[in-house]
Protein backbone atom coordinates (compact mmCIF):
# COMPACT_ATOMS: atom_id res chain seq x y z
CA UNK A 1 0.00 0.00 0.00
CA UNK A 2 2.80 2.35 0.91
CA UNK A 3 4.71 1.40 -2.27
CA UNK A 4 1.68 2.22 -4.39
CA UNK A 5 1.39 5.63 -2.76
CA UNK A 6 5.08 6.29 -3.40
CA UNK A 7 4.80 5.30 -7.07
CA UNK A 8 1.74 7.57 -7.51
CA UNK A 9 3.50 10.49 -5.87
CA UNK A 10 6.56 9.96 -8.07
CA UNK A 11 4.40 9.84 -11.19
CA UNK A 12 2.67 13.11 -10.25
CA UNK A 13 6.02 14.74 -9.51
CA UNK A 14 7.37 13.70 -12.94
CA UNK A 15 4.24 15.05 -14.65
CA UNK A 16 4.60 18.35 -12.75
CA UNK A 17 8.27 18.67 -13.68
CA UNK A 18 7.43 17.91 -17.31
CA UNK A 19 4.78 20.61 -17.36
CA UNK A 20 7.20 23.13 -15.84
CA UNK A 21 9.87 22.28 -18.41
CA UNK A 22 7.29 22.58 -21.20
CA UNK A 23 6.18 25.96 -19.87
CA UNK A 24 9.79 27.16 -19.63
CA UNK A 25 10.43 25.99 -23.18
CA UNK A 26 7.35 27.83 -24.45
CA UNK A 27 8.36 31.01 -22.61
CA UNK A 28 11.89 30.77 -24.01
CA UNK A 29 10.62 30.35 -27.56
CA UNK A 30 8.25 33.28 -27.12
CA UNK A 31 11.09 35.42 -25.78
CA UNK A 32 13.34 34.54 -28.72
CA UNK A 33 10.54 35.31 -31.19
CA UNK A 34 10.01 38.70 -29.58
CA UNK A 35 13.73 39.45 -29.79
CA UNK A 36 13.84 38.35 -33.43
CA UNK A 37 10.85 40.53 -34.32
CA UNK A 38 12.38 43.51 -32.50
CA UNK A 39 15.68 42.98 -34.32
CA UNK A 40 13.86 42.85 -37.66
CA UNK A 41 12.08 46.13 -36.93
CA UNK A 42 15.37 47.72 -35.89
CA UNK A 43 17.07 46.62 -39.11
CA UNK A 44 14.17 47.91 -41.22
CA UNK A 45 14.36 51.25 -39.38
CA UNK A 46 18.11 51.66 -39.73
CA UNK A 47 18.41 50.47 -43.34
CA UNK A 48 17.38 53.81 -44.94
CA UNK A 49 19.88 55.66 -42.75
CA UNK A 50 22.67 53.27 -43.77
CA UNK A 51 21.70 53.72 -47.43
CA UNK A 52 21.94 57.52 -47.06
CA UNK A 53 25.30 57.17 -45.30
CA UNK A 54 26.75 54.99 -48.07
CA UNK A 55 25.36 57.29 -50.79
CA UNK A 56 26.97 60.34 -49.16
CA UNK A 57 30.43 58.91 -49.96
CA UNK A 58 29.66 58.13 -53.60
CA UNK A 59 30.37 60.12 -56.73
CA UNK A 60 27.55 61.08 -59.05
CA UNK A 61 28.47 58.29 -61.48
CA UNK A 62 28.42 55.71 -58.68
CA UNK A 63 24.91 56.77 -57.66
CA UNK A 64 23.68 55.96 -61.17
CA UNK A 65 25.20 52.49 -61.42
CA UNK A 66 23.01 49.37 -61.33
CA UNK A 67 23.54 47.20 -59.36
CA UNK A 68 24.73 49.59 -56.63
CA UNK A 69 28.45 49.69 -55.88
CA UNK A 70 30.31 50.32 -52.64
CA UNK A 71 32.00 53.73 -52.53
CA UNK A 72 35.37 54.73 -51.18
CA UNK A 73 34.71 55.85 -47.60
CA UNK A 74 37.73 58.13 -47.75
CA UNK A 75 35.86 60.35 -50.24
CA UNK A 76 34.66 63.33 -48.20
CA UNK A 77 34.24 65.63 -51.21
CA UNK A 78 30.44 65.81 -50.86
CA UNK A 79 30.66 67.00 -47.26
CA UNK A 80 33.43 69.48 -48.02
CA UNK A 81 31.65 70.94 -51.04
CA UNK A 82 28.34 71.37 -49.19
CA UNK A 83 29.68 72.89 -45.97
CA UNK A 84 32.30 75.27 -47.35
CA UNK A 85 31.89 78.36 -49.49
CA UNK A 86 29.43 81.25 -49.59
CA UNK A 87 26.32 79.22 -50.53
CA UNK A 88 27.04 76.24 -48.30
CA UNK A 89 24.71 74.43 -45.93
CA UNK A 90 26.58 75.79 -42.90
CA UNK A 91 24.36 78.89 -42.64
CA UNK A 92 21.07 76.92 -42.80
CA UNK A 93 22.54 74.45 -40.29
CA UNK A 94 23.30 77.20 -37.76
CA UNK A 95 19.88 78.79 -38.28
CA UNK A 96 18.16 75.44 -37.75
CA UNK A 97 20.06 74.97 -34.49
CA UNK A 98 19.05 78.46 -33.32
CA UNK A 99 15.38 78.06 -34.27
CA UNK A 100 15.02 74.53 -32.83
CA UNK A 101 16.77 75.39 -29.55
CA UNK A 102 14.90 78.67 -29.05
CA UNK A 103 11.58 76.98 -29.84
CA UNK A 104 12.31 74.25 -27.31
CA UNK A 105 13.19 76.71 -24.53
CA UNK A 106 10.18 79.01 -25.09
CA UNK A 107 7.78 76.08 -25.43
CA UNK A 108 8.93 74.50 -22.16
CA UNK A 109 8.85 77.82 -20.28
CA UNK A 110 5.26 78.49 -21.38
CA UNK A 111 3.88 74.94 -21.30
CA UNK A 112 5.10 73.89 -17.83
CA UNK A 113 2.99 76.39 -15.80
CA UNK A 114 0.05 75.98 -18.19
CA UNK A 115 0.09 72.20 -17.89
CA UNK A 116 0.52 72.34 -14.10
CA UNK A 117 -2.51 74.63 -13.82
CA UNK A 118 -4.64 72.24 -15.86
CA UNK A 119 -3.42 69.27 -13.83
CA UNK A 120 -3.89 70.75 -10.34
CA UNK A 121 -6.35 73.66 -10.31
CA UNK A 122 -10.11 73.41 -10.47
CA UNK A 123 -10.94 75.21 -13.70
CA UNK A 124 -14.39 75.55 -15.15
CA UNK A 125 -14.88 73.34 -18.23
CA UNK A 126 -11.33 72.03 -17.90
CA UNK A 127 -11.96 69.04 -20.19
CA UNK A 128 -13.27 71.32 -22.92
CA UNK A 129 -10.16 73.47 -22.63
CA UNK A 130 -7.91 70.42 -22.85
CA UNK A 131 -9.79 69.14 -25.88
CA UNK A 132 -9.54 72.54 -27.56
CA UNK A 133 -5.79 72.61 -26.93
CA UNK A 134 -5.14 69.21 -28.46
CA UNK A 135 -7.68 69.73 -31.26
CA UNK A 136 -5.59 72.61 -32.58
CA UNK A 137 -2.95 69.98 -33.31
CA UNK A 138 -5.41 68.16 -35.58
CA UNK A 139 -5.76 71.08 -38.00
CA UNK A 140 -3.77 70.58 -41.23
CA UNK A 141 -0.79 72.89 -41.13
CA UNK A 142 -1.22 73.81 -44.79
CA UNK A 143 -4.56 75.42 -43.90
CA UNK A 144 -2.88 77.89 -41.53
CA UNK A 145 0.40 78.67 -43.25
CA UNK A 146 -1.02 81.30 -45.64
CA UNK A 147 -2.85 83.27 -42.88
CA UNK A 148 0.31 83.01 -40.76
CA UNK A 149 2.32 84.43 -43.64
CA UNK A 150 -0.04 87.39 -43.95
CA UNK A 151 0.02 87.96 -40.17
CA UNK A 152 3.83 87.90 -40.02
CA UNK A 153 4.02 90.38 -42.89
CA UNK A 154 1.64 92.68 -41.03
CA UNK A 155 3.72 92.68 -37.81
CA UNK A 156 7.05 92.84 -39.67
CA UNK A 157 8.29 89.36 -38.74
CA UNK A 158 8.05 87.73 -42.16
CA UNK A 159 11.31 86.16 -43.34
CA UNK A 160 12.91 86.47 -39.89
CA UNK A 161 14.08 83.89 -37.39
CA UNK A 162 11.98 85.39 -34.52
CA UNK A 163 8.87 85.10 -36.69
CA UNK A 164 9.68 81.47 -37.48
CA UNK A 165 10.29 80.74 -33.79
CA UNK A 166 6.90 82.24 -32.87
CA UNK A 167 5.18 80.00 -35.42
CA UNK A 168 7.07 76.90 -34.25
CA UNK A 169 6.16 77.63 -30.63
CA UNK A 170 2.50 77.94 -31.59
CA UNK A 171 2.63 74.64 -33.46
CA UNK A 172 4.34 72.71 -30.65
CA UNK A 173 2.70 74.35 -27.64
CA UNK A 174 -0.54 72.38 -27.81
CA UNK A 175 1.31 69.07 -27.88
CA UNK A 176 3.59 70.10 -25.01
CA UNK A 177 0.75 71.34 -22.76
CA UNK A 178 -1.37 68.25 -23.41
CA UNK A 179 1.48 65.82 -22.69
CA UNK A 180 2.82 67.67 -19.65
CA UNK A 181 -0.67 67.81 -18.16
CA UNK A 182 -0.72 64.01 -18.15
CA UNK A 183 2.76 63.90 -16.63
CA UNK A 184 1.96 66.36 -13.83
CA UNK A 185 -1.14 64.33 -12.98
CA UNK A 186 1.26 61.48 -12.25
CA UNK A 187 3.09 63.49 -9.56
CA UNK A 188 1.84 62.28 -6.13
CA UNK A 189 -0.56 64.81 -4.70
CA UNK A 190 0.37 63.84 -1.12
CA UNK A 191 3.91 65.12 -1.66
CA UNK A 192 2.63 68.51 -2.81
CA UNK A 193 0.22 68.73 0.13
CA UNK A 194 3.04 67.96 2.55
CA UNK A 195 5.10 70.74 0.95
CA UNK A 196 2.17 73.13 1.42
CA UNK A 197 2.07 72.22 5.12
CA UNK A 198 5.77 73.02 5.33
CA UNK A 199 5.06 76.55 4.13
CA UNK A 200 5.74 76.43 0.39
CA UNK A 201 3.56 78.51 -1.91
CA UNK A 202 2.03 77.21 -5.14
CA UNK A 203 5.01 78.54 -7.09
CA UNK A 204 7.39 77.02 -4.57
CA UNK A 205 5.70 73.64 -4.85
CA UNK A 206 5.88 73.82 -8.64
CA UNK A 207 9.55 74.80 -8.69
CA UNK A 208 10.90 72.70 -5.81
CA UNK A 209 8.61 69.63 -5.89
CA UNK A 210 6.64 69.09 -9.09
CA UNK A 211 9.26 70.06 -11.67
CA UNK A 212 12.04 67.94 -10.08
CA UNK A 213 9.71 64.93 -9.84
CA UNK A 214 8.60 65.37 -13.45
CA UNK A 215 11.97 66.40 -14.90
CA UNK A 216 12.29 63.21 -16.96
CA UNK A 217 8.91 63.86 -18.55
CA UNK A 218 9.75 67.51 -19.16
CA UNK A 219 12.98 66.37 -20.79
CA UNK A 220 10.99 64.06 -23.08
CA UNK A 221 8.73 66.93 -24.18
CA UNK A 222 11.78 69.14 -24.74
CA UNK A 223 13.40 66.48 -26.95
CA UNK A 224 10.24 65.96 -28.99
CA UNK A 225 9.80 69.72 -29.42
CA UNK A 226 13.40 70.12 -30.56
CA UNK A 227 13.15 67.26 -33.06
CA UNK A 228 9.81 68.51 -34.44
CA UNK A 229 11.29 71.99 -34.95
CA UNK A 230 14.55 70.63 -36.36
CA UNK A 231 12.75 68.59 -39.03
CA UNK A 232 9.94 71.05 -39.87
CA UNK A 233 9.79 72.00 -43.56
CA UNK A 234 6.45 73.51 -44.59
CA UNK A 235 6.46 76.65 -42.42
CA UNK A 236 10.10 77.38 -43.15
CA UNK A 237 9.55 76.83 -46.87
CA UNK A 238 6.73 79.40 -47.00
CA UNK A 239 7.81 81.88 -44.32
CA UNK A 240 11.51 82.26 -45.20
CA UNK A 241 13.70 82.99 -48.21
CA UNK A 242 17.27 82.08 -49.06
CA UNK A 243 18.72 84.49 -46.49
CA UNK A 244 16.89 82.90 -43.54
CA UNK A 245 16.08 79.39 -44.76
CA UNK A 246 16.68 76.43 -42.47
CA UNK A 247 18.42 73.16 -43.26
CA UNK A 248 15.29 71.20 -44.35
CA UNK A 249 14.51 73.91 -46.92
CA UNK A 250 18.11 73.89 -48.14
CA UNK A 251 17.89 70.12 -48.46
CA UNK A 252 14.68 70.29 -50.47
CA UNK A 253 16.34 72.46 -53.13
CA UNK A 254 18.43 69.54 -54.39
CA UNK A 255 15.40 68.06 -56.16
CA UNK A 256 15.34 69.00 -59.83
CA UNK A 257 13.43 68.11 -62.99
CA UNK A 258 16.66 67.59 -64.90
CA UNK A 259 19.27 66.20 -62.53
CA UNK A 260 19.39 65.50 -58.79
CA UNK A 261 22.72 65.32 -57.02
CA UNK A 262 21.85 62.42 -54.75
CA UNK A 263 25.35 62.17 -53.31
CA UNK A 264 25.35 65.79 -52.14
CA UNK A 265 21.79 65.53 -50.89
CA UNK A 266 22.76 62.46 -48.88
CA UNK A 267 25.71 64.31 -47.31
CA UNK A 268 23.48 67.16 -46.12
CA UNK A 269 20.80 64.68 -45.02
CA UNK A 270 23.30 62.80 -42.84
CA UNK A 271 24.28 66.02 -41.10
CA UNK A 272 20.60 66.76 -40.48
CA UNK A 273 19.90 63.25 -39.17
CA UNK A 274 22.94 63.01 -36.92
CA UNK A 275 21.95 65.47 -34.13
CA UNK A 276 18.55 63.83 -33.64
CA UNK A 277 20.16 60.38 -33.46
CA UNK A 278 22.81 61.50 -30.96
CA UNK A 279 20.33 63.34 -28.71
CA UNK A 280 17.87 60.44 -28.73
CA UNK A 281 20.64 57.92 -27.97
CA UNK A 282 22.09 59.93 -25.08
CA UNK A 283 18.66 60.68 -23.60
CA UNK A 284 17.04 57.27 -24.05
CA UNK A 285 17.05 56.65 -20.27
CA UNK A 286 15.06 59.84 -19.67
CA UNK A 287 12.72 59.07 -22.56
CA UNK A 288 11.85 55.64 -21.16
CA UNK A 289 11.37 56.89 -17.60
CA UNK A 290 9.37 59.93 -18.75
CA UNK A 291 7.02 57.95 -20.95
CA UNK A 292 6.62 55.34 -18.19
CA UNK A 293 5.53 58.11 -15.83
CA UNK A 294 2.92 59.20 -18.36
CA UNK A 295 1.68 55.64 -18.72
CA UNK A 296 1.28 55.27 -14.95
CA UNK A 297 -0.59 58.57 -14.80
CA UNK A 298 -3.06 57.38 -17.43
CA UNK A 299 -4.00 54.23 -15.52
Amino acid sequence: MIAKVDRGAGRRARVKVGRQESGMTGATVGRWLAWAFSLLLALLSILPILWILVTSFKTFIETQQVPPVWPSFSNWDNYVSQFTGDSSALGPLIRSLIVASATMVVTIVVSVPAAYSLARYRIRRKQDIQFWIISSRMMPLIAAVIPLSALLRFVGLYDTLPGLIVVYVGVNLSFAVWLLTIFFQGVPLDVEQAAHLDGLTRYGVLWHISIPLARSSIFVVAIFTWIFSWNELLNSLVLTTGATETLPVFLSRFASNTQTAFQQMAAVAMVQILPAIVITFLAQKYIVSGLSMGALAGE
